[in-house]
């Protein structure tokens, strides 16, 4: 079969829903599946509401036998009024055109004509969602969707959630099938109607080969620390618990505790703003902060070896893969009530969880593995198993074909 994979950003970009989708793709070869790949050109988040971002010149590759094509996102003048006017106007436009999603019309033409897909395998923002709907229902295709629906803890939910708000629900609602990500998407599924037969709870993986050269010799020189190193790897924001990382790590420096906290990953604004605001307030405690920005994929590894904790108190995971790289790498981690962390994590035992903004817990549990290395290595290896028995992406990834043959194809679910 010919699939197309959709998704908003991708290789050489690598962050959790590229990953996802780009082993998908590799995985399809192994199936006897030819795939393509189309997303936007943006490399930063931000050039898909604005020109501030960085994006990729090249319009086609190929990269293992993968065709990807990225189209441009295009920025009209005064888009935030155009983007409200078009969310009134517009089908689907609530979810189609709320912020952060792009204009990104020569996609939706290049749509318009029948390619050729058997499967459109639809990813992560509503606006391509909605695009991989248009064109299954303008060809036939089948349809599978995969929201990466990542809003708030099971009973803290995102407070200004647009993901249901248009159309999204009718799409998901008749796509051949829906992959969830944890067992807290699968039910907010199951509540808007899809019946349970037709979601495939599914998550991500990792691959083990990649970690069998890590150095953290290598990651330590890289961020010229030699004390214990305290990582988090993400889009630092007020949403995905960095100010509250900060916070905690300040408290446990105020209390004489020794280490250095990593901020991996590029930074957004508000935490930005606050970095500014916590230097010119504390003076020497940014000292202790390392911030490397964007960590591509051949360092993430080393810099994953060279921590002794890794981080994730984010309300916004939908899954959370970067548990799965720090448990590779042998790492105890502390996650959040959230996305895919609960399913994986069990409290005490394989790492710790904790609830978002709650930052007097947070520091008690980076302190209570600063002091016990042996608890951090029984942690760590506890999720490594796990993670080498469940988490391949071989493992995930036939999970996803195999379902996959056995629905039908051919037309949306009526």
């Amino acid at each position: 079969m010919k699939i197309l994979h959709l998704i908003h950003r991708t290789w050489p970009y690598h962050g959790g829903a590229e990953r996802y989708v780009i082993e998908h793709a590799l995985a399809g070869k192994r199936w006897g599946h030819e795939s393509v790949i189309c997303s936007t050109d943006a490399w930063d988040m931000s050039w898909l509401v604005s020109r501030t971002g960085n994006h990729i010149q090249k319009k086609v590759d190929i990269w293992n036998g993968i065709k990807i094509i990225r189209f441009p996102v295009v920025h009209p003048p005064l888009q935030n009024l155009f983007r409200a006017l078009l969310r009134r106007i517009m089908p689907c436009g609530p979810d189609r055109y709320f912020y952060p999603n792009p204009f990104i019309a020569s996609l939706h033409r290049w749509l318009s004509i029948d390619r050729g897909f058997d499967i459109i395998h639809a990813n992560a923002m509503p606006f391509m969602l909605y695009e991989g709907w248009y064109h299954s229902g303008k060809t036939g295709a089948g349809l599978i969707s995969v929201p990466h629906a990542s809003v708030g803890e099971k009973y803290r939910p995102v407070s200004a959630l647009n993901y249901f708000s248009g159309c999204q629900k009718n799409i998901i609602r008749k796509s051949n099938y829906v992959v969830a990500q944890s067992d807290y998407e699968r039910n907010l599924y199951v509540d808007i109607g899809v019946p349970s037969e037709r979601i495939l709870l599914l998550g991500s993986g990792i691959e083990p080969e990649e970690f069998v050269k890590s150095n953290p010799a290598v990651g330590r020189r890289r961020l010229g620390v030699k004390e214990p190193v305290v990582l988090s790897m993400t889009a630092h924001s007020e949403d995905r618990g960095s100010r509250h990382i900060i916070e905690a790590c300040r408290y446990l420096w105020e209390k004489g505790n020794k280490f250095t906290l990593v901020l991996a990953g590029p930074v957004l604004p508000d935490i930005e703003n606050y970095l500014a605001d916590h230097a010119s307030l504390n003076g020497n405690d940014c000292g202790n902060i390392v911030i490397t920005g964007y960590v591509p994929k051949e360092e993430r590894i080393d810099l994953m070896a060279a921590a002794d904790i890794v981080l994730q108190p984010s309300r916004l995971e939908c899954f959370g893969i970067v548990i799965l790289e720090a448990w590779a790498s042998g790492k105890p981690v502390i996650g959040c009530w959230t996305g895919g962390m609960p399913d994986m994590i069990e409290d005490g035992h394989n790492g710790f969880l904790v609830s978002w903004g709650d930052v007097a817990t947070l520091a008690n549990r980076i302190d209570i593995l600063l002091k016990n290395p042996q608890l951090r290595d029984s942690m760590g290896e506890k999720g490594r198993q796990m993670v080498l028995r469940e988490r391949t992406w071989e493992k995930v990834t036939d999970r996803f074909y195999r379902r996959m043959a056995e629905c039908s194809t051919g037309k949306l679910i009526n």
